[in-house]
Formats: structure tokens, C-alpha cells, sequence
């Protein structure tokens, strides 16, 4: 008995809170507790997960309480935690949106003397189209060449031709970087940039913002997409400063 009201002090979903706040952002804390929190005016469930495996099981309760209101998504400030998360059937925040609308600072960071005399490749897998197309618009703009790695590039290559005046290929050149989108199983040789569904697992990016530092929670870049995406901020108060490659453990820094 004492255990069960035990959960309902720490899990329980607010009154009047359910279906309000579709996200979860949680962290490690000394014990688990459950409350709310508005960052930048966005209101969110925020979990503190305590140490120890009863801690750790009363969180998964409210996990998975919190599903039952709605909730799919989830912030991690410690990434260990998504793992719990995941348990209740939530998942990260994606972070593809926000880093396909930071692909130019991307490209500034692996290629700082630019594309304007370079080739890029644009590899593309199932699943990768509507991506591709948007990544496309960026590249065209910058690199002198860009060459088509799909299935089938033909709607590709002719808006590259007739919107940009750009005939898909390498031009001679060796790539100066790939850009992947999609299911793209097989590993990409030199410097790319992923913008995949698992682009959170495959590289991290390394970034700054004013605006972070007056919140009080930490800002991942889950977090960072939710408000954007919210329109709470703007791309461009996010500076990228490095890229870490995780397979390769490649690191590039803007210079």
C-alpha cells in the first residue's frame, strides 16, 4: 500500500494535463519525480530519474503512464535514459528537420574553403526522397558539381538542370564530401554528412546558441528541435562549431 501511494505522489499525470504536453524531457536527478516545466514558453512533462533499480522502476511507470496520455516523444539530457524511455514505447525527439535546416553550416564546417570549384555527391536510400530534394536546393547553390548516387536519379538530375543550370556529375573531380539520405546501409568513404532518421547515432554536432544559456534546464539538440520546430527559436540562433564523426570518429571544426 505504502509503495502504491508512493506512485501516485510521483507519477501520477497532473489533473487537466493529459493530451497537453506531448513531450517528456528527462534527466538524471537524486530521485524520480515527476513535474512540469516551460522552457521558452513551451510547456513539457519533465521526469527526473533517480539511481537504483526501484528508482528506475517507478520511472518506467510513469513513462509509461504518461504514454497512456498521450506522450511519444521523449528529450534526454543524460542519453543513457532513452533507453528507459524506449521500454514505454517513446522515442527521441527527431533531430533530421533541424539538421537538414542546418545544412549549410554543416557543409561550412567539413568543407570551410567551400564548393564553388568542388564536386558533392548525393546519396540517396529508400525512404530518402523528400530529403534528398530539399538537401539538393542547398547543394546546388554551393558546389560546382553535384553527382546523383540513387536508384533512380532522372527526377533529380532534371530539376538540377533546369532549375539550377547544374548536369549531374562528378565533372572529373573527386568529391569533396557526400551528402546521405535515407536508408543507406553501406558505409560512405571521406567526409559526410548524414541526414538520416538515425543521424542522431551517426554523428553529433557540436553547437552554440545566446539564447541557451539563460534556460534552466541543459539544451540538447532534441530540445533545440522542438523549439524551433515550435518556432520558440530561429535556425539562426544556432551556431555549429564542430562535427563529430561517431563510426569514423572523425572530428571537424570550423575554422
Amino acid at each position: 500500500m505504502l509503495f502504491h501511494r508512493m506512485e501516485q505522489h510521483f507519477f501520477c499525470i497532473p489533473p487537466g494535463e493529459k493530451g497537453n504536453r506531448m513531450i517528456v524531457y528527462m534527466t538524471q536527478g537524486q530521485k524520480t519525480v515527476l513535474s512540469r516545466i516551460t522552457v521558452e514558453g513551451l510547456p513539457l512533462h519533465y521526469l527526473s530519474v533517480g539511481r537504483g533499480y526501484f528508482a528506475r522502476r517507478r520511472a518506467l511507470h510513469c513513462l509509461r503512464q504518461m504514454y497512456d496520455s498521450g506522450v511519444r516523444r521523449c528529450i534526454c539530457a543524460d542519453v543513457y535514459l532513452l533507453s528507459l524511455a524506449k521500454q514505454a514505447d517513446i522515442t527521441s525527439y527527431p533531430v533530421l528537420p533541424l539538421r537538414l535546416a542546418l545544412l549549410g553550416s554543416l557543409l561550412d564546417i567539413l568543407c570551410p574553403g567551400g564548393l564553388q570549384n568542388a564536386a558533392a555527391v548525393l546519396r540517396c536510400g529508400p525512404g530518402g526522397e523528400e530529403t534528398a530534394r530539399a538537401a539538393l536546393t542547398v547543394l546546388a547553390r554551393r558546389a560546382r558539381y553535384v553527382q546523383l548516387d540513387m536508384e533512380d536519379p532522372a527526377a533529380l538530375a532534371a530539376e538540377l538542370l533546369y532549375r539550377w543550370g547544374i548536369a549531374a556529375g562528378d565533372g572529373g573531380r573527386r568529391a569533396a564530401l557526400t551528402v546521405v539520405c535515407g536508408d543507406v546501409r553501406e558505409d560512405t568513404e571521406g567526409p559526410a554528412i548524414y541526414l538520416t532518421e538515425d543521424c542522431g547515432a551517426r554523428q553529433t554536432p557540436v553547437w552554440t546558441s545566446p539564447r541557451a544559456a539563460a534556460l534552466a534546464v541543459p539544451v540538447t539538440e532534441p530540445l533545440a528541435a522542438v523549439l524551433t520546430a515550435a518556432g520558440k527559436w530561429q535556425i539562426s540562433d544556432i551556431h555549429i562549431t564542430d562535427l563529430l564523426d561517431i563510426r569514423t570518429e572523425s572530428h571537424y571544426n570550423a575554422t
